[in-house]
């Protein structure tokens, strides 16, 4: 029998001999021919590793496709191609179950049971993290050695010292004498006084490449003091090499790699002289200097009369130019504009030149054009049983937290009269072997039990809740629903989106940061307004939507807000008004229907849906 196939296919950037995208889909179609099935379509995801799921649009586009059409068997040359995640396994098992779709592999030539793809995952993903293991467990012990274990630092040169083989010995770097008197130079700039932009500026005016042969920017001088990166903060210079600093993490709800600094005993410190550029009495300017602009910088923060300090916005940080890949920023009165075409910056991938987006947007504007697509993602992800959880369980542990505070002093009670019981016998102890008493151990144990009766005094203040607890938890289960989130939310989201609030808006801005991974802004002819691009698991959600069900959500918020704001005003002032209300929107709907049905999931109410992001 024909069966209708989808072949994915997938390009993983951890495995250094991986089969081109090409070859696979080579495989998959002749696999397909030879059985004579019909291939629907193919999809891929190139350069992501298996161990991500949301932010693989192919996979993403999949699942989308099963939902729609009638999809026999879903085609990859391997499992681990599919994913190497157990549980990503098992939620792309359980969506392909539910619409009777079959998972074939070319190398299997057959259809792979649950516990095969469950074991294949298993496998896969314990490979990565012994992977992840030794190759942590070797750098640490290079940097032990005194060899190099990232990149190589601006300033060095790989060593071509052999071993007895004749084989360069990977690893060692030494001094690059050219590059190192730049280094110098830099240090001896800022600890003078000019600030790492201006420095920036005189190399690239004087045509010195910069790291890796590109530009140099600010950024790359500055770096970041906490962190030890950039030219200014590498310790290597000064002959120590630090490993550990950080350690990385991917969150699992965003699959963004996040970083932690580790506790300094956890870093790893080895003197190597010979890597060494900067004096110490030049490297101690510098940091002194640092400390001074710090300082500058924290009264900075703290006085309210400094025009200079912004508040974090909704999507700070999250903006990026289309031209030239820099940060979009506030650069005048509310409004965002690209900051390297502002500081006239070099672009190396733009040739050297500086970026010619001029598009500037109001932050009003911006926000509430990215908030219009938040509510849709709600429906799909169920967010408001979700939020409904999470505000029943934030409530109850504020009414269960002076319990838990009268149980810690307690506690704090025990061990305190354990302290006073062992001086008590250490003045006995003493008394009985004729020794005189010390004043010490009488001080303590006056101190000791000043304490005990301010803690029995408090522990006294608190009542027992009893019955009348799980009535107040019953209550917040009644307030708390699912429906009554919903309608608090569209509320909470309409004043947000109509730029009346700024609080809502960062109330919400842990939901849009989960949501939104970055807003790419690009030019547009004449006074029109800038374009939008919007990365992120909110694309995915958007594009696993039918249209029908994405309009339908829309416009359900949209006739929310106007009924609201129609009831402030006073025009619903009567139960018939309503309802006349109410009807008319139903038929706005029914005759909308026809319309969404015929629209195609590339558009969008006229806005592409692409790869990886919607465009707004």
């Amino acid at each position: 029998m024909t069966k209708n196939v989808l072949f994915y296919a997938r390009y993983s950037t951890d495995r250094q001999n991986e089969v081109s995208i090409e070859t696979q889909v080579e495989l998959g179609k002749a696999f397909v021919a030879n059985k004579g099935w019909k291939l629907v379509d193919t999809y891929a995801d190139s350069a992501i590793s298996g161990t991500s799921f949301t932010s693989r649009p192919g996979i993403q586009q999949v699942l989308a496709h099963v939902k729609r059409e009638r999809i026999d068997v879903v085609l990859c040359v391997t499992a681990d191609r599919l994913s190497r995640d157990v549980e990503h396994s098992s939620k792309i098992l359980k969506e392909l179950n539910y619409h009777d779709t079959a998972i074939w592999t070319v190398q299997a030539g057959q259809e792979i049971s649950h516990m095969e793809l469950h074991m294949r995952s298993t496998l896969s993903h314990e490979l990565v993290e012994q992977i992840r293991y030794r190759t942590r467990e070797g750098m640490k012990t290079a940097v032990k050695k005194g060899k190099a274990s990232t990149c190589l630092a601006y300033g060095y040169k790989l060593s071509q010292q052999r071993d007895a083989n004749g084989d360069r010995i990977r690893g060692l770097r030494e001094v690059d004498p050219a590059k190192a008197e730049i280094v110098r130079r830099i240090y001896q700039l800022y600890a003078d006084g000019m600030s790492p932009r201006d420095i920036a500026q005189l190399l690239n005016r004087e045509g010195i490449p910069g790291p890796r042969g590109r530009k140099w920017r600010d950024t790359a001088i500055r770096g970041h003091v906490g962190r030890g990166t950039g030219i200014l903060n590498n310790e290597s210079y000064i002959g120590r090499m630090v490993w550990n600093r950080r350690q990385y993490r991917k969150n699992p709800q965003t699959e963004k790699r996040t970083a932690r600094a580790n506790h300094n005993s956890d870093w790893v410190v080895t003197d190597v002289p010979e890597m060494r550029i900067v004096t110490d009495e030049l490297w101690g300017r510098v940091k002194d200097r640092q400390k001074e602009i710090g300082e500058l910088f924290d009264f900075g923060q703290s006085n309210r009369l400094n025009a200079t300090h912004r508040p974090e916005y909704l999507l700070s940080h999250l903006l990026e130019c289309e031209e030239c890949g820099g940060p979009y920023a506030i650069s005048g009165k509310d409004r965002y504009s690209c900051t390297n075409r502002k500081k006239r910056l070099p672009i190396d991938e733009l040739g050297g030149a500086c970026c010619s987006n001029s598009k500037t947007i109001i932050r009003q504007e911006l926000e509430s054009r990215v908030l219009d697509c938040v509510p849709a993602a709600f429906f799909a992800e169920g967010i408001f049983d979700t939020l409904s959880e999470r505000s029943i369980a934030y409530e109850t542990a504020k009414l269960k937290r002076p319990l838990a505070e009268r149980d810690q002093m307690k506690r704090k009670l025990s061990e305190l009269e354990g302290k006073q019981q062992n001086i008590i016998q250490q003045i006995s102890d003493r008394a009985a072997e004729g020794r005189p008493r010390l004043p010490a151990l009488d001080d303590t144990l006056d101190r000791l039990e000043a304490e005990r009766q301010i803690l029995e005094t408090e522990i006294a203040s608190f009542t027992e809740s009893g019955p009348d607890m799980i009535a107040k938890i019953e209550e917040l289960r009644r307030r708390h629903n699912p429906e009554e989130t919903e309608m608090a939310m569209r509320q909470f989201m309409m004043v947000a989106r109509k730029g009346k609030n700024e609080e809502a808006k960062r109330m919400l801005m842990p939901i849009v940061r989960q949501l939104v991974q970055k807003v790419v802004i690009g030019k547009t002819p004449g006074h029109q307004p800038a374009s939008l691009q919007v990365h992120g698991l909110i694309a995915s959600i958007l594009a696993q939507m039918d249209v029908l069900d994405y309009m339908k959500s829309r416009f359900i918020s949209e006739i929310h807000e106007d009924f609201v704001e129609r009831l402030e005003a006073g025009e619903l002032d009567s139960e018939e008004k309503r309802e006349m209300m109410l009807d008319i929107y139903r038929e706005e709907l029914l005759e909308r229907f026809p319309e969404w049905e015929n629209l195609q999931m590339s558009v969008v109410a006229g806005a592409g849906f692409e790869p990886a992001a919607f465009r707004l």
